[in-house]
């Protein structure tokens, strides 16, 4: 019984934590924003990551073209490929940065 009483507490605070700042805040990478979107966006090498965890998953469409944007702006590198994880708000890139002689 005790735990029933609760668990609608704890659910309303990881769902608080996973939707907004807090979540942001404890991944690492570099905020970026583009059209009112925040990602965590790291990047190594030929390769980067971009989080978002406040948008939810309506507007995917926007999501999508903001996280390129986002990428491109944190690496200073072209996107040779880019993907979207199935349900989440998370994109993968493979960076073509040439290199300037």
């Amino acid at each position: 019984k005790a735990l029933a009483r609760l668990a609608p507490g704890a659910l309303v605070l990881v769902l608080a934590a996973c939707s907004g700042g807090m979540m942001a805040t404890m991944m690492p990478g570099q905020d970026i924003t583009v059209g009112g979107d925040t990602f965590s966006v790291s990047v190594d090498g030929n390769r980067a990551v971009a989080m978002n965890f406040a948008s939810g998953t309506h507007n995917q469409e926007r999501l999508y073209a903001n996280a390129q944007e986002a990428i491109a702006i944190a690496s200073g590198c072209a996107i040779a490929h880019f993907e979207q994880e199935p349900g989440v708000n998370t994109y993968r890139a493979r960076l073509d940065c040439a290199s300037e002689d």
